[in-house]
């Protein structure tokens, strides 16, 4: 399954990914509220391969911080993973994917 958006807002980040048929579609919102810290400085949407976010999401403890990064026309995105007390930082890049689509409405029943 492809992330085909990853968007950031300053109300959450929003993620939609269809499988390979495009029979079935995924939303995923996650609100602002939901996190304990939350800064968008900025709207983005971003393309992203789902299984290499997911490879670099297992990769950061429970407890730590984390920093998404990423530019304007970029064509990566970083991520930050930070312990509580400092005493480890670890940083990942990920190539972004070009998507000529645009976010999907999703009719709430």
């Amino acid at each position: 399954m492809v992330c085909d958006l990853l968007t950031g807002t300053e109300s959450g980040i929003q993620l939609q990914a269809m499988d390979n048929s495009h029979v079935s579609l995924v939303s995923l919102n996650l609100r602002a509220e939901g996190f304990e810290n939350y800064r968008c400085d900025r709207s983005l949407s971003m393309g992203m391969n789902l299984a290499s976010l997911a490879k670099i999401l297992k990769c950061c403890n429970n407890d730590d911080v984390v920093t998404m990064k990423a530019q304007d026309a970029a064509d990566i995105v970083t991520f930050v993973f930070e312990s509580k007390n400092s005493e480890r930082v670890s940083d990942f890049d990920m190539k972004l994917m070009n998507l000529d689509q645009e976010h999907l409405g999703i009719p709430v029943s």
